[in-house]
């Protein structure tokens, strides 16, 4: 597990290190100047043309010392400080002094030609208001310049928790933040303004992050292993739980068969379809494998019978892939939550159709986890998407609290929340997989890790790894206008297998 940071928890752990631990400022800014220098000397030959544009605040001070770095390393360095601010920090002041005495070249004025490399030390972490004036005509022109373009800590312009742009931003070709990442590098325009992102370690700590406690975490690939459920050498399928799909209507098969299929390759050991009669075929042709609960939609009987049976059988029950908002599906929904005592997983047209009934969320003995994408969400909380978006944490975290769930809110970036604090942020997947019926996979993918012993938090937040890493490597072989829902599917098993390789 690794830690996703604010602009105001990296300030806080700033000041913690500076106030309580009492390492100097200045300590903290040679070590991020440093952490840039490598990087160009691994990258660029002595005597590449270096353009360093700064401000006078703590990021600018970066700027200036890595500058000074810069030139004692035999490079062609040119400093360019904006000089838009009224005040310039202390350890700004220490390091510009530096800088005029070593005789590092200063440019009074940005020219779009002859440089190398072009690094962004405007503005940092700290940036909430829109780029303007001198600044913005400082980022439009290093933008225009052809050359590799290098943000430090955070391309200016780039809100730090939302990535969304403030008035205009610098284009990075890579970004090197400073101890841990920054949730607006891999949000909004961010991750695709911050360009390669490297997280350097300056000497954070492990005191000064737990006493901050940063609201959001996430997992690596390489942690896979250590999270899945285990599986006993003398097992049967009856060891790896029992998945029930309760979804699909007419002209809907596919939802609930993508469901279903990946519950299968997430190592759960059966897996039942339940859905309308109208399915039974093309879910018998597709995935011989499940087991088949069919019903007459039209029959109340006859739906109360299919889901009774459903839930007697079932130690997770996915519900709404393909479902409908027919009246029969209500009844549905209404049913299990009132009857079942499991684990419960709700999505998609369950989700439209939970919003008339939220109630009954506070209600069930059910174990929730809900997975809407930020439409869905908008329906169930009654926020405006472009709201949500902003503040998917918050969001999730409250919603969960409220009602005693565990909501998977899926966007580029999911928020996997079940009300406490902290909240898992998945930092796997592309474009690729904005695909019909990827939603439809992770759910699968989730509900076969509760079947096998795992907590909704504990399956949501896996799940998204596994689901964004199966959605990589399906774009790796199709491209990523090619991918559709089984290309994910086929990979899952693949990225399992390669975790325990």
């Amino acid at each position: 597990m690794r830690y996703i940071a604010s602009g105001e928890e990296i300030a806080g752990i700033d000041a913690y290190m500076i106030d309580e631990i009492g390492v100097p400022q200045l300590v903290l800014m040679e070590r991020a100047a440093l952490c840039v220098y490598d990087y160009i000397r691994e990258h660029f030959e002595e005597g590449a043309k270096v353009l360093v544009c700064c401000e006078s605040g703590n990021n600018g001070g970066d700027g200036v010392a890595l500058a000074r770095m810069l030139f004692l390393g035999g490079f062609d360095v040119e400093l360019h400080y904006i000089g838009g601010l009224e005040k310039q920090t202390e350890a700004f002041k220490v390091q510009m002094n530096i800088a005029r005495k070593l005789k590092v070249k200063m440019a009074d004025e940005i020219v779009n030609y002859g440089y190398d490399v072009v690094v962004d030390a405007v503005f940092g972490v700290g940036l909430k208001r829109a780029v303007s004036g001198k600044q913005a005509e400082a980022v439009k022109l290093m933008n225009s310049i052809e050359g590799y373009k290098i943000a430090v800590d955070m391309p200016t312009g780039i809100d730090a928790d939302t990535g969304f742009i403030l008035g205009t931003a610098f284009k990075a070709d890579a970004t090197i933040t400073f101890g841990l990442m920054k949730t607006g590098l891999l949000s909004g325009m961010g991750n695709e303004y911050s360009g390669r992102v490297k997280v350097c370690d300056i000497g954070f700590p492990k005191q000064a992050i737990d006493y901050i406690a940063p609201r959001l975490y996430t997992f690596d690939p390489e942690e896979i292993e250590e999270l899945l459920p285990f599986r006993k050498g003398d097992s049967h399928k009856g060891s790896f739980g029992k998945v029930s799909v309760i979804g699909g209507s007419y002209n809907m098969a596919g939802a609930p068969i993508f469901a279903a299929e990946s519950a299968y390759r997430m190592g759960c050991g059966l897996v039942r379809v339940c859905t309308v009669n109208a399915n039974r075929e093309i879910v018998q042709t597709r995935l011989p494998e499940a087991i088949l609960t069919t019903f007459d939609p039209e029959d109340p009987d006859d739906v109360r019978r299919a889901v009774k049976e459903t839930m007697s059988w079932s130690d997770v029950i996915v519900l709404g892939p393909g479902l409908s908002r027919e009246e029969y599906a209500a009844l549905i929904l209404e049913g299990v939550l009132h009857d079942y005592e499991k684990k419960l997983i709700i999505d998609a047209d369950g989700l439209n159709l939970l919003a008339k009934v939220k109630d009954l969320l506070g209600k069930t003995k059910a174990e929730v986890v809900l997975t809407p994408h930020l439409a869905e969400m908008s329906r169930l909380n009654g926020e405006k998407v472009a709201y949500i978006k902003e503040h998917k944490y918050e969001v999730a975290r409250a919603f969960a609290t409220e009602y005693g769930c565990v909501v998977a809110l899926k966007d580029a970036r999911t928020v996997v929340s079940d009300g406490g604090k902290q909240a898992y942020l998945n930092t796997t997947g592309d474009n690729g997989m904005a695909t019909g019926g990827s939603g439809d996979v992770l759910t699968g993918i989730i509900a076969g890790l509760m079947a096998q012993g795992l907590s909704g938090m504990e399956a949501a937040s896996l799940g998204s790894l596994i689901h964004g890493l199966a959605g990589e490597a399906a774009s790796e072989e199709m491209g990523l206008y090619g991918v559709i829902a089984g290309d994910i599917v086929r990979n899952v098993s693949k990225i399992i297998d390669k975790s325990n390789g």
